[in-house]
């Protein structure tokens, strides 16, 4: 076990020391039943509701700081069939602006089947319903991505787990159904030694989908204590697309391709109902444009849980 924990603090400061641009998560990676991938629904007691409410904090691209509160409420209705919501609030500050406002609503319907087999599972049905379109304006400047709350898309979700033992992997898609937002950002507008102008165009922005890979192992240190490293791959589809000046579609090239992640969660349980979760994470491979403002070099995140 000592070499356990040894290991995770090794891969813990490589995780967060690593500058890199990715960490890329439009919400898929962090549905409940996808994030918690190694848990079972009732595992640990017979409550049917729990609670989550976090503060999370990001470092993005050229500095811009992301700090969010979020709230999570899961009703299991049956013995393995549990509803989620989750909605945040975000705090943004950078070069061009400070913004803020609610992000986007996630809801998601958890299933579990062959709880008797060695390798238990579960799907995941699951939108994301943004609360507006991503075309927040501050100082005269139409702000690019970055600087949004929202992504401005309507998403549906799709999910797999396979679970066995302290062992769990993780397929999903996240694909737009409403891909192309209302933000009106073109870099061109502004003067060329604005800093507007460094960020990447996204009028009319369409997000295209994305593919996930999780891999995760927990290690229950003692009753109270336990340590998941999760390794997240991400596969953008394709590239992106703008509308330009002259309102043609063109393409944001390189902006498709993986991103892998590596995070750390480390969690205290106060009780069999409640207890803490700090998870940690940062990039060790990334695509070469982000034009969707999901850069982060690396993010950290503190929740706490209750059951009733």
């Amino acid at each position: 076990m000592t070499k356990v924990i040894l290991s995770t603090l090794i891969l813990l400061t490589v995780v967060t020391n690593v500058n890199a641009q990715g960490c890329s998560d439009a919400g898929v990676c962090t549905i409940h039943s996808i994030k918690n991938n190694t848990n079972k629904t009732n595992e640990k007691d017979n409550s049917r509701n729990e609670v989550v409410v976090g503060f999370n904090f990001g470092k993005g691209e050229k500095s811009v700081s992301y700090y969010t509160t979020e709230i999570e409420y899961t009703r299991n209705i049956l013995k393995h069939t549990s509803v989620t919501g989750k909605i945040g609030y975000s705090v943004i500050s950078g070069e061009l602006a400070n913004t803020n406002g609610f992000g986007d609503l996630f809801l998601s319907v958890n299933h579990e089947f062959d709880m008797e087999k060695n390798w238990q599972k579960s799907f995941v049905v699951g939108l994301k319903i943004p609360f507006d379109e991503a075309n927040t304006i501050k100082n005269g400047i139409h702000l690019p991505m970055p600087y949004q709350t929202s992504l401005g898309t309507t998403d549906l979700v799709l999910g797999l787990n396979f679970i066995h033992k302290s062992f769990g992997a993780t397929i999903a898609v996240q694909q737009p159904l409403k891909p192309v937002n209302g933000n009106s950002f073109l870099p061109g507008d502004y003067p060329n030694n604005s800093i507007a102008a460094k960020y990447l165009p996204t009028n009319k922005f369409s997000r295209k989908g994305d593919a996930l890979l999780r891999l995760s192992y927990n290690f229950e240190i003692d009753k109270k204590f336990s340590i998941r490293p999760s390794f997240l791959s991400i596969y953008h589809e394709a590239n992106d697309t703008y509308l330009d000046g002259n309102k043609v579609r063109k393409e944001i090239a390189n902006s498709n391709g993986f991103t892998l992640n590596g995070i750390i969660f480390l969690g205290y349980d106060v009780n069999p109902k409640s207890g803490f979760e700090l998870s940690l994470g940062a990039p060790f491979a990334v695509r070469d444009k982000r034009p969707d403002g999901l850069t982060r070099h690396f993010v950290a995140a503190l929740n706490y849980r209750f059951r009733f």
